[in-house]
């Protein structure tokens, strides 16, 4: 009988919605064997399958990047394929390249960094259910809030778990410049975005268009922080609505028939960048994501973090 429970409700009265822990299974099998087990998810009926190779491809032949890029030529005063050949460069340092083997990797690795770290995480099956259906039909907007760095692998990890297409997922440029790190996420589903676009308009042009070509191929599930940026207090922070404008454009211009946006929240027992977010609130500025960085947070396994 697997480990649940139950929301209690006003008065006492009971939430309908079960919650299932997905680590008790895990410590009683294999962990290889549930990264290389059959992972079949059912994509969206509406779309061709569509490689990241063919994705990238599709953005750069986009009618509106090569029409940004005349403009962006002409107002500069440079060659049009010069300003071509930066295109492939932004595009470059910010697509994904989502292998189903890295993500097998990347299940392997966070089973064994979950059972060691967390007694428990809960997941709501019913909402599970819905989702996995709701990715045959319509393109899948995810939006988690942002407490902690985990966030995003443990929604990768639960989706590969019910057999869900693992999203592909908007995160910051500094990961991605993690030796060996970083690359592992861009296979992992991870496309990378500037902090500071400011004005640049043609670093916005492939941004947009590379989001809604996502969106309107039905690639995969998209996700993306709402809030933009973790929340030091752990408590949410006003949304950032520059993706959403992206992910919705589709739908306003009757390109897709419709879009399902999945608010989705985590809370933890304890985050486990609780002394990180302890010294930034006494303002001492957040140490640069590092490979190196990485190792020597370390000490972080050997401390339970109770559930999620």
């Amino acid at each position: 009988m697997p480990n649940t429970y139950r929301d209690v409700g006003v008065a006492g009265q009971q939430d309908e919605e079960d919650f299932v822990d997905i680590l008790e299974e895990r410590r009683l099998s294999s962990d290889l064997g549930f990264a290389l087990r059959t992972f079949s998810p059912q994509l969206h009926k509406g779309s061709p399958p569509c490689s990241s190779a063919e994705l990238h491809r599709a953005v750069l032949e986009s009618q509106y990047l090569r029409y940004v890029t005349k403009e962006v030529a002409m107002e500069t005063g440079s060659c049009e394929q010069e300003v071509r050949e930066e295109v492939c460069g932004i595009l470059g340092e910010m697509s994904q390249n989502l292998q189903l083997r890295f993500i097998r990797l990347m299940a392997y690795m966070m089973t064994k960094v979950f059972k060691t770290v967390f007694s428990s995480i809960f997941v709501n099956v019913e909402g599970l259910n819905m989702l996995q259906q709701a990715t045959q039909e319509n393109p899948v907007i995810l939006m988690p809030n942002h407490r902690s760095y985990i966030d995003f692998l443990v929604i990768s990890y639960i989706m590969f778990s019910y057999d869900i297409p693992v999203p592909v997922i908007a995160a910051g440029i500094p990961l991605a410049g993690m030796k060996i790190v970083g690359e592992i996420l861009r296979r992992s589903g991870a496309f990378f975005i500037r902090r500071a676009i400011g004005s640049d308009r043609l670093y916005w042009a492939v941004l947009s268009e590379y989001v809604r070509t996502v969106v309107r191929k039905g690639f995969a599930p998209l996700e993306f922080f709402v809030e933009g940026l973790r929340s030091r207090t752990l408590k949410s922070i006003s949304p950032k609505l520059g993706m959403m404008h992206m992910v919705l454009e589709p739908f306003l211009k009757g390109e897709v028939y419709d879009i399902t946006l999945v608010p989705i929240s985590i809370s933890y027992d304890r985050v486990l960048e609780e002394s990180l977010l302890a010294h930034e609130l006494l303002g001492v500025p957040k140490p640069r994501e590092s490979t190196m960085g990485l190792l020597k947070a370390s000490s972080v396994l050997q401390e339970n973090y109770g559930s999620m």
